[in-house]
C-alpha cells in the first residue's frame, strides 16, 4: 500500500501581518490558455503545395486563410523599446522542389505579408510531384537562418503545412524523418490537409505534432477559427522541463515542477527560496480544485518514483492565525477559502508539535483519497509553480 505525503507548513508567527488579497472567488481560478491573436508571438513558416493536386480554389482559399490569419498580428522582428510579442512569418512553396517565397524575418509588417502571399499563390504548378519533404527541409532553413539574424530564441517555431498529398514515404523524399528532426529540436508542426484521400490523411496526420493535424473543409472562417486556436495554445507554453496543467480538456496558464532539497537544506522556507530562484516569478505550488490537486500528485509520483512513502510541500502556510497560499515574492498572499477548496482529514487544522501539515493518502485500508494532516517523516521534496508564457504574458522562458 502506498502512501503519498503532501507537506504545508504551519508557521505561526505571533501578530505577524502578512498583505493579503481579498477573498473573491476569481482569486481561485487557475488562469485557462485563451489568449489574444493581436498580441501572439511566434516564429512561424508556412509551406504550401503547389502542384496540380491542389487546385487553383483551393490555393486562394489557403491565400485567404493566411492572410485572415495573420490580419491583426504584429508581423515582423522588433527592437527594444516595442512591444517583443510580435510574429515572423516565413513563406515556403513547394512540387518537386521548394521555394523560399519569404524568409523568416523578411516580411516587417502586414502588408509585406500580404503582397508576398497575394504575389506568390496565384496559380498551381504544372506538376503533380508534391514532395513535403522539400518544403519541410527549406521551412528548417528559413527558421536556423531567421533565427540567427533576430536572436529571436526565446520564441517558440511553428510550421503550417498546407498539403494536398502526401508522396515519397519510405524514400529519400519522405517527410517523416524531417519532421521528427524537426520536432525533436522543439518545432510545432501543424497540418492542414487539402485532400479526402485517406493515405495523404494518414500520412499527413503522422507528421504533424499531437492534436495539430487539421482538415480543410473549403471553410475559411472553421479554419482561421483552428489555426487560431491552435496558434494561441502553442504561444502558452511552460519553461523547459516544467509541466502544465491541464484538466478536463482544458488547458491552464500552469506551469508546475517537483523538486528535491539539496546541498543538506530542507523545509518551508528552503522550499520557497528554491522556487523563487529557479525560474522568475516561481513559487511553492497552490491547490484550487480536487483536478489540480491529483494532477500534482500524479506529477510527483511519476517525477520521484523512488521516494515511498513520497512527501512534499505545497504552498499553504499559517501567519498571524490565518492560512495563506503563497504567490510571487512581492505580491500579495492568498487566503485559503475552504468554500472553494480544501483537503482537511477529519480533526485538522490543527497545532501540531511539529508546525506542518501535510496530505496523506490512505486514511483507511483501499483508499485512493487524499488528505491533509500532520507530517510523519522529514520534508526533501516540494512542487512550484509559475505562470505559463501566453500572448498576455511575455517571457524570456527558452532563453534560460
Amino acid at each position: 500500500m502506498s502512501t503519498l505525503v503532501i507537506f504545508l507548513t504551519l508557521a505561526v508567527v505571533g501578530t505577524l501581518c502578512s498583505p493579503v488579497l481579498q477573498n473573491s472567488a476569481a482569486v481561485y481560478a487557475d488562469r485557462v490558455c485563451q489568449g489574444d491573436i493581436k498580441n501572439l508571438w511566434l516564429d512561424v513558416v508556412v509551406v504550401v503545395d503547389k502542384s496540380q493536386l491542389m487546385t487553383n480554389a483551393q490555393l486562394w482559399q489557403v491565400r485567404n486563410t493566411i492572410t485572415q490569419l495573420f490580419g491583426s498580428s504584429r508581423i515582423g522582428p522588433t527592437k527594444y523599446p516595442a512591444d517583443p510579442r510580435s510574429t515572423c512569418v516565413g513563406v515556403v512553396t513547394y512540387d518537386s522542389d521548394a521555394t523560399t517565397n519569404a524568409q523568416l524575418d523578411g516580411p516587417h509588417s502586414f502588408t509585406d505579408l500580404y503582397n508576398v502571399v497575394q504575389g506568390s499563390l496565384n496559380n498551381v504548378d504544372s506538376t503533380n510531384s508534391s514532395y513535403l519533404s522539400k518544403g519541410l527541409l527549406a521551412a528548417e532553413q528559413a527558421l536556423k537562418n531567421g533565427r540567427s539574424r533576430t536572436y529571436r530564441f526565446n520564441f517558440l517555431k511553428v510550421v503550417i503545412v498546407f498539403a494536398a498529398d502526401y508522396q515519397g514515404s519510405g524514400t529519400s523524399n519522405d517527410a517523416f524523418p524531417i519532421a521528427r528532426r524537426m520536432k525533436y529540436d522543439n518545432t510545432i508542426i501543424i497540418t492542414v490537409a487539402c485532400t479526402t484521400n485517406q493515405a495523404a490523411l494518414d500520412g499527413l496526420a503522422q507528421i504533424s505534432s499531437p492534436q495539430f493535424s487539421l482538415v480543410d473543409e473549403m471553410n475559411t472562417s472553421k479554419l482561421v477559427k483552428q489555426l487560431t486556436t491552435a496558434l494561441l495554445s502553442i504561444n502558452c507554453f511552460c519553461p523547459e522541463n516544467w509541466v502544465q496543467f491541464t484538466g478536463n480538456g482544458t488547458q491552464y496558464g500552469v506551469c508546475l515542477r517537483g523538486f528535491t532539497a539539496t546541498g543538506g537544506s530542507y523545509g518551508y522556507q528552503h522550499a520557497i527560496d528554491y522556487c523563487a530562484s529557479e525560474v522568475k516569478n516561481a513559487h511553492l505550488a497552490n491547490e484550487f480544485s480536487q483536478a489540480k490537486h491529483d494532477f500534482m500528485q500524479i506529477l510527483m509520483a511519476i517525477s520521484f518514483p523512488k521516494y515511498k512513502p513520497l512527501e512534499y510541500y505545497i504552498g499553504l502556510r499559517n501567519l498571524g492565525n490565518q492560512w495563506l497560499w503563497e504567490q510571487p515574492q512581492g505580491q500579495d498572499m492568498i487566503p485559503l477559502n475552504p468554500l472553494i477548496y480544501s483537503k482537511w482529514a477529519p480533526g485538522f487544522p490543527q497545532a501540531n508539535s511539529t508546525n506542518q501539515v501535510i496530505s496523506t493518502q490512505p486514511l483507511q485500508e483501499g483508499s485512493t483519497d487524499f488528505f491533509w494532516a500532520p507530517p510523519q517523516t522529514n520534508d526533501w521534496l516540494f512542487i512550484c509553480q509559475v505562470q505559463a508564457s501566453s500572448t498576455e504574458y511575455y517571457t524570456t522562458y527558452l532563453e534560460n
